[in-house]
């Protein structure tokens, strides 16, 4: 991992932590409650500075924040600066003002990166656009058949193709018009940013030459409307949460099913793995990569496990339901340090095995 990576894993990380404490710090303030404690990372307590009647801290953790209020347990209820004599409106928001945090940021990079010609995460680009022309891509090869023209000529899956027989072509139709066209094809294509020749014979399959490979387009850049562009970010934000949010039921279902850890969840060290990845392809991708983790940071955050976002408004709801009877604050308590300490059993257990993967 080089410098670059390291800097720009800090950057994202500090965004999306810092982003979503601020949430739940704004939420506080707006509501006339007591912040006591705005923490980066998880007690322990590194290093602390008193700010009026607030603590700013660096904690030894370094996966979250915290923003500790006045009343947060359901102490000091009578108390007009603490969070239990508040509204349950003004508690809900306080609760879940990190996720909203979080999906403001996802939104923010949206707008910026479409702006910039950002392809969509969630949306095929046809829905954003009136003319192919405002889109930039590039002919990916997805897979290479076997025993095909394509693989006995090296051909293979993530190469882009440039040309044929000296023709540009930037979709998979005007690849296939262009092989259709002749016998024999010469491929320029691109390797890892190098660029190579390579001599395809073609067959016939269905009435028309082939080569043996399955291409897709892969989208540079796209020309949006500008002034178009902050409700084109709104779509995507909800199409953005709806598939990431369908995708954390399954990964959740098939944790319970199974007992153990699917191989699409990445830790902290898989994060900067894949931050690297990122790097390499350039700041759309960066940007791209940090509105992916942003939404997901809400959504987790937001499941109703204890410790958790989620886990918290349960409790409020719960208190609602019974008519403003509360949960006694001992038993509330207990059950969120248990969630939290099962929570450090969890990433501790992603992150060994993001750490077995490298080797």
């Amino acid at each position: 991992m080089n410098f670059l990576t390291v800097i720009v894993f800090i950057l994202i990380f500090s965004i999306l932590v810092l982003g979503h404490e601020l949430g739940h710090f704004w939420a506080a303030r707006r509501a006339g409650v007591k912040v006591e404690e705005f923490g980066i990372g998880l007690p322990p307590r590194i290093w602390g500075k008193r700010q009026k009647d607030m603590i700013w801290s660096i904690n030894w953790i370094p996966f979250g924040g915290f923003v500790r209020v006045k009343g947060e347990g359901g102490e000091n209820a009578a108390d007009s600066d603490s969070l239990g004599s508040k509204s349950y409106g003004a508690r809900a928001l306080f609760t879940t003002g990190g996720v909203l945090m979080n999906f403001l940021i996802a939104y923010l990079g949206l707008v910026i990166g479409f702006w910039l010609g950002m392809p969509p995460l969630a949306t095929d680009v046809s829905s954003y656009i009136d003319d192919q022309a405002q889109v930039a891509s590039q002919v990916l090869v997805v897979q290479v058949g076997e025993n095909s023209p394509a693989l006995s000529a090296g051909v293979a899956a993530g190469d882009i193709i440039l040309s044929v027989n000296g023709q540009l072509v930037n979709t998979a139709e005007e690849l296939q018009a262009a092989i259709n066209a002749a016998g024999q094809a010469t491929l320029v294509i691109n390797r890892a940013g190098e660029e190579l020749g390579l001599s395809v014979a073609t067959t016939m399959s269905e009435g028309r030459h082939v080569i043996g490979i399955l291409a897709d387009e892969l989208v540079e850049k796209v020309h949006y409307v500008w002034w178009k562009v902050p409700y084109f970010a709104l779509v995507e934000l909800w199409r953005l949460i709806s598939a990431i949010a369908v995708a954390i039921v399954g990964i959740l279902a098939s944790l319970v099913k199974s007992a153990s850890l699917p191989d699409t969840i990445a830790g902290p060290v898989g994060i900067a793995k894949l931050t690297a990845q990122a790097v390499r392809l350039g700041f759309l991708s960066v940007l791209q990569f940090l509105i992916f983790l942003s939404v997901n940071l809400g959504l987790i955050n937001i499941v109703p496990f204890p410790a958790l976002d989620g886990g918290r408004l349960a409790f409020l709801v719960a208190e609602m339901i019974r008519g403003g009877k509360k949960v006694k604050p001992v038993v509330e308590n207990a059950i969120h340090s248990l969630g939290f300490l099962l929570l450090l059993a969890f990433i501790f257990a992603v992150t060994y095995k993001d750490i077995v993967k490298l080797f």
